[in-house]
């Protein structure tokens, strides 16, 4: 659990808290930023490799419509062309059933995630 303490004698509160919103959003677009690039690196040294290609696939992506324009993901497939197959790499979902790569890299960095988040929006509060 976390607390939050606020002096109401501030004059300034009501502002303070008008932009606690819009703070949470931009300093949890920063810290998943920064992180997705950790998780990729990871998820690259985890991945199985034969060519190459899956893991030289492995990507930050940014963007989203409407009001989820801040989204950040970490994808892997598309873009790169197997060398054997001459063909787009598109069987990210196979290899991680088999040999998951993408999930233990977010779940080995999804606590420093929290406990960023946590402490850089309550820190400015």
């Amino acid at each position: 659990m976390t607390t939050i303490q606020l002096d109401i004698t501030d004059p300034n509160l009501k502002e303070k808290l008008a932009v606690i919103p819009e703070k949470m959003l931009e300093y949890a677009e920063e810290v998943l930023l920064e992180q997705a690039h950790l998780i990729v690196g990871l998820a690259q040294v985890y991945c199985p490799v034969d060519t190459g290609s899956l893991r030289d696939s492995i990507r930050v992506e940014r963007g989203g419509q409407g009001l989820h324009w801040r989204e950040v993901r970490v994808r892997a497939g598309g873009y790169i062309t197997n060398p054997e197959t001459n063909r787009i790499v598109n069987y990210a979902a196979y290899v991680e059933a088999h040999t998951p790569f993408l999930g233990p890299a977010v779940e080995e960095v999804k606590p420093t995630i929290q406990a960023m988040l946590a402490n850089k929006v309550l820190s400015d509060v």
